[in-house]
């Protein structure tokens, strides 16, 4: 049991790692989007 999840590990990090790198730069333009159009108004 122990063994499978240490060999599943580095695969999850990977994935969440390209996640992390995929959302974040989304997350940031939305986000400077949203205070660009709060200040127009």
């Amino acid at each position: 049991m122990i063994p499978k999840i240490l060999s599943f590990l580095p695969d999850w990090i990977v994935l969440v790692q390209s996640l992390i790198c995929f959302i974040v730069p989304i997350g940031i333009s939305k986000f400077f989007k949203w205070i660009n159009s709060l200040e127009k108004v």
